[in-house]
């Protein structure tokens, strides 16, 4: 192991021992949501993502839980609830069944940079992740894991997990959940994606009027960046260009290298994006 370059609050640090960092996170003089300069890679990243640090990241942060969560009981009670409104709060929570239930438990923790915030359900999660608040490269805890994990790594979270919640049919599930604006459909094209700085290879898996699921071989892109695109010609759609804003990053399955990026497009000819609303509006 060698030494390491460190970025803190936009100021460059070091080179420090992997000890050297690791006695400064335990004293926060460094966090892990710093960035690090990796030579092999020849970029910065994430403290928290560096082989060096990822495993006493993951077993150092655990949150300790409060000696009485939140639950729907002790909300009433603090908001005056008469022993009878608690009595058919408890009533409800009894005739539901066990994995209905679970949806509405608070055991979920989530850790956003240094910030760590919870309990939540595991339906204010899903919420959270529609609304972005919080993202599948974000991670989460609960009292049966061991160490924090990404939100894709969780099986709760899994996409078919997730789709199989939302077909449940529940009511209060299907208000988590909310309708796109604009019709969404797959579409495969080869991109290049640029920042100004550099250029990358991709290609898209979903296409609609206001935005695009992509698939790119780079780790390094955030929601929140902008980036500029360039489509090659597709199934139906002609060649265009669009200014965009990253808004999702889903981690690559195992095996797996390029990311999976959602975007919104900020800048898009009215012409295209006509084309793109009766292209998806055929194949939907």
């Amino acid at each position: 192991m060698g030494s390491y370059y460190v970025s803190h609050n936009d100021q460059q640090m070091g080179p420090w021992s992997v000890q050297e960092i690791l006695k400064k996170l335990k004293t926060k003089e460094l966090a892990w949501s710093d960035y690090i300069y990796d030579e092999n890679r020849g970029d910065w990243m994430l403290l928290m993502d560096h082989a060096d640090f990822s495993e006493q990241f993951k077993t150092s942060s655990k949150p300790v839980p409060p000696k009485a969560a939140p639950t729907a009981h002790n909300g009433a009670a603090a908001n005056g609830g008469a022993a009878a409104g608690n009595t058919a709060s408890g009533n409800a929570t009894a005739n539901s069944t066990a994995t209905e239930q679970k949806h509405f438990d608070k055991e979920w923790y989530v850790l956003k940079s240094e910030n760590r915030y919870g309990p939540f359900s595991l339906l204010e999660i899903v919420r959270m992740l529609q609304e972005k608040n919080i993202f599948e490269y974000d991670y989460i805890w609960n009292q049966a894991m061991s160490s924090w994990k990404r939100v894709a790594e969780v099986d709760e979270f899994k996409p078919e997990r997730i789709r199989d919640l939302k077909d449940s049919g529940h009511t209060d599930v299907q208000e988590v959940f909310f309708r796109r604006r604009h019709a969404r459909v797959k579409y495969g094209a080869s991109i290049l994606v640029h920042n100004n700085k550099k250029v990358w290879k991709g290609n898209s898996i979903e296409l609609s009027a206001g935005g695009a699921g992509l698939v790119i071989e780079n780790h390094d892109l955030n929601p929140g960046q902008s980036l500029f695109l360039h489509f090659k010609p597709g199934d139906g759609v002609p060649p265009f260009n669009a200014i965009c804003t990253v808004i999702s990053k889903q981690m690559p399955a195992p095996g797996q290298h390029a990311l999976r990026y959602g975007v919104k497009f900020t800048s898009i000819s009215r012409n295209v994006q006509e084309a793109i609303r009766e292209f998806t509006d055929k194949v939907a």
